[in-house]
């Protein structure tokens, strides 16, 4: 929704602190699937539009979340709109499957980044991100993480889950 310039009153601190958390849950229970469908479409209509589903609204709450902290002064500038792509992690016990994963998938076009950081147990070693081209809860979202896991697989790689990128990678 646009912004229509500032409330005409205040809101105060401790309802900021507790829409934050509220905002949170939502959007914990809503990436979950935890949330009743005829809530999600509601919440969806009534924060983003009539055209929003599932996977609009879990960015207008992290959105609207980080506003909310720019009130209470965490931001020092109002913050910019995340776009809601995420990156997908796959790990991997050798660097050179890393490396040939994240060949393949910039011979596909996408943005990959290796880390080399180990994030599960002894057998995954190195890290590869990849940047999502849609996003999360969309059945785009769905079909192209089961196409990055099935590269990965054919290198050795496991699933590690996704996550937005870190603040300075984000567009």
């Amino acid at each position: 929704m646009p912004d229509a310039g500032p409330a005409p009153n205040p809101l105060g601190r401790r309802d900021a602190e507790a829409l934050i958390g509220v905002l949170a849950v939502l959007e914990g229970h809503l990436i979950n699937g935890d949330l009743d469908p005829h809530v999600v479409g509601h919440l969806s209509t009534h924060v983003v539009g009539p055209d929003a589903g599932p996977a609009e609204l879990r960015v207008a709450l992290g959105n609207l979340n980080q506003r909310l902290r720019y009130v209470l002064g965490e931001h020092d500038e109002p913050p910019t709109p995340d776009t809601g792509l995420v990156d997908l992690y796959v790990g991997f016990a050798a660097e050179a499957a890393a490396h040939a994963f994240s060949q393949a998938v910039r011979s596909a076009g996408a943005p990959v980044a290796v880390d080399g950081t180990s994030y599960d147990d002894e057998t995954v070693r190195w890290q590869v991100a990849v940047r999502s081209t849609s996003l999360p809860l969309s059945p785009e979202f769905g079909l192209e993480r089961t196409q990055m896991l099935a590269l990965a697989a054919d290198h050795g790689g496991r699933d590690g889950g996704w996550g937005g990128p870190p603040p300075e990678l984000r567009p």
